[in-house]
């Protein structure tokens, strides 16, 4: 019970800020700028107008003949007694698909113990190192490691070296970077993103009048678009070899290592779905792809496994167009199979659209080595489904078809007059009515479980990092570092509801994270003997906020082992504001406008006095 509550409190926490916020993919339309195969559109919306749920990860097992479509407590729909008026017989027992596939519209029963893809007993979670860390940078390190900071750090002065070339004289703005100092650029990133100023230009994100000092006292602008526009992750002088064998190649490294960080760090709960996330970018790039029904249209389609319960991204591919590489199997399913390879053989539950979703693939995942199980919409253009469920003009509304193929379930549901559509499922149950909503409970399950990737892509838009740009690589770095944002924050909350401690709202966890990034990064400012005064009292009040690991001592420290530079002479001048025959001298001005001031006309007031 005390389980089942923890995990209440996780899912409200992480959509506490984005429960006010309407969003949906709605149905979709893809068409690749190229040489993409035509899409039909996307029904999964048309199944209900039903508000989505979560299903909780909890630890449950279920006994007796239901499947668990039907028997999970609390969060998947319960069987009731059939209704003759809303399910329809079909009028034969053998039916037959266009491909001669054979359906029965009868349910086999079967006489031996239950099956073990209907036991549930999966809880999810953060697993090894990051299962007890409560630290907003360590959370956020197990996904951003220092392997990956070195790959960029190492790739963007190797083009900092090339570009510095045209430059006759290098300034501080065209010097080479370090690890700290990516990390505060990411740190930069991160509360544009908290402080949603991430489609600011950047004069205006740097000027202290709209923005605050945060971003200035970080680093200057100039050296902020520098450090943009330099930014690489793969060595450039092997590129074009490697894109001969992968189009993906200037960013294949990097998200390797990522994605292999978010399999290990996590252990996902019995109900995922796969869907695509659409990155927003209309620059060149050989796999941009069109989908009219995305809020961006133009974009980088990534195909992703998001576990349903708490919305943690699990595994994630981008979707290459004519490039991708399936060796003959159909596009659908081969993005199911390698994106839920790290959940083979645990009789897990995978919730997907008609653009995945097949008969084929419906077999082969119950089988060995996979041992999934499946429930998704199907197109009706598949060859596979009988026409006697196809007939819409002479049904009701509101009434369903079954028929079975051993373990394969497919429904024939007409929810509105002439529109019929269908879904498939895998977990060897009889097909029945909710008397209470008058829907079957596979559509009930199915309208549960299909919103995950649609809410993750939600939360990425709600708290994004991504900046304009016309390289593609760049803005994959920014969707990882979306999807980083997330998945550190669903294991930072984890960890602190498992210690019975309040976690970090997602925006204060974002600007937490932001302060870890760049400290070390501002420390080191405060040793170059030319800052500012003002931009140097700016770092020194960030760095003494409540909750920094810097104190006034270590202020101090860095004070008195700053290199001793002799004090710059001033001129003296004559005082602006006394009458020309007194001719006062003195070496004193203005902080505003830079007139010299004599001490009768001089005055000494605090700092929030003079802001007022």
């Amino acid at each position: 019970m005390a389980r089942r509550i923890d995990e209440e409190l996780i899912r409200q926490i992480l959509s506490q800020e984005d429960s006010d916020n309407e969003y949906s993919s709605g149905s979709e339309r893809e068409d690749h700028l190229e040489a993409d195969p035509a899409y039909e559109t996307d029904e999964e919306d048309e199944v209900s107008n039903m508000n989505q749920q979560q299903i909780p990860g909890q630890d449950v097992q279920i006994s007796g003949n239901s499947s668990p479509l039907q028997s999970v407590e609390g969060s998947i729909p319960s069987s009731s007694v059939l209704s003759s008026d809303l399910i329809l017989q079909p009028p034969r027992t053998i039916l037959r698909g266009k491909d001669k596939h054979k359906w029965s519209s009868q349910k086999s029963r079967s006489k031996s113990r239950i099956a073990s893809r209907n036991i549930v007993h999966v809880r999810p979670g953060p697993i090894r190192s990051c299962k007890n860390e409560l630290d907003p940078l360590q959370c956020f390190s197990f996904f951003m490691t220092n392997d990956m900071i070195d790959i960029i750090v190492t790739h963007t002065n190797a083009e900092i070296e090339m570009k510095s070339q045209k430059y006759k004289n290098i300034k501080a703005t065209q010097r080479p970077t370090d690890a700290d100092e990516i990390r505060a650029l990411i740190g930069v990133l991160t509360l544009s993103a908290a402080m949603k100023d991430n489609n600011l230009p950047s004069r205006e994100l740097f000027d202290v009048t709209f923005c605050g000092n945060r971003y200035r006292s970080t680093m200057s602008c100039d050296r902020f678009e520098f450090l943009i526009n330099c930014l690489r992750f793969d060595d450039k002088s092997t590129r074009l070899v490697r894109k001969l064998a992968d189009v993906f190649a200037p960013f294949r490294d990097l998200w390797n290592l990522f994605i292999t960080k978010c399999r290990e760090n996590y252990k996902p709960g019995s109900y995922l779905t796969i869907d695509e996330q659409l990155l927003g970018f209309r620059g060149r790039c050989p796999f941009r792809i069109y989908i009219p029904n995305k809020p961006n249209k133009y974009g980088i389609k990534i195909v992703m496994t998001v576990d349903n319960s708490t919305k943690y991204m699990i595994d994630a591919e981008p979707y290459l167009g004519s490039f991708t590489k399936t060796d003959g199997v159909p596009l659908g399913e081969y993005f199911v199979k390698k994106l839920t390879r790290t959940v083979h053989g645990t009789n897990r539950n995978i919730t997907m659209d008609n653009w995945f979703t097949s008969v084929p693939l419906a077999k082969s995942l119950v089988k060995e080595p996979y041992k999934l199980t499946l429930v998704g919409t199907l197109r009706a253009n598949k060859r596979e489904i009988p026409v006697e469920l196809q007939n819409e003009r002479t049904r009701k509304t509101g009434t369903a078809m079954f028929c079975y193929d051993k373990e394969l379930t497919l429904l024939s549901y007409k929810p509105k007059p002439q529109k019929v559509i269908f879904l498939l499922s895998s977990c060897d149950e009889e097909g029945a009515i909710n008397d209470n909503t008058k829907k079957p409970t596979i559509v009930e399950f199915y309208n549960q479980t299909k919103g995950g990737v649609d809410t993750f892509d939600q939360m990425c838009s709600l708290a994004s990092c991504s900046r304009k740009t016309r390289r593609w690589p760049l803005c994959m770095f920014y969707g990882m570092l979306n999807i980083a944002f997330i998945n550190s924050y669903v294991i930072y909350v984890t960890n602190n509801v498992e210690a019975n401690k309040k976690p970090l709202s997602r925006r204060d966890y974002l600007k937490a994270l932001h302060h870890k990034l760049i400290e070390s990064h501002i420390q080191k400012r405060l040793t170059i003997p030319t800052l500012q005064t003002g931009l140097r009292d700016s770092i020194r009040q960030i760095l003494i906020i409540p909750g920094s690991s810097t104190s006034n001592a270590i202020l101090e420290t860095e004070e008195n082992n700053a290199p001793n530079v002799p004090p710059i002479q001033k001129k003296r001048k004559i005082c602006a504001l006394c009458p020309s025959a007194k001719r006062r001298m003195t070496k004193t001005s203005c902080t505003k406008c830079n007139k010299s001031l004599c001490g009768e006309h001089k005055l000494d007031v605090c700092h929030k006095c003079f802001s007022l």
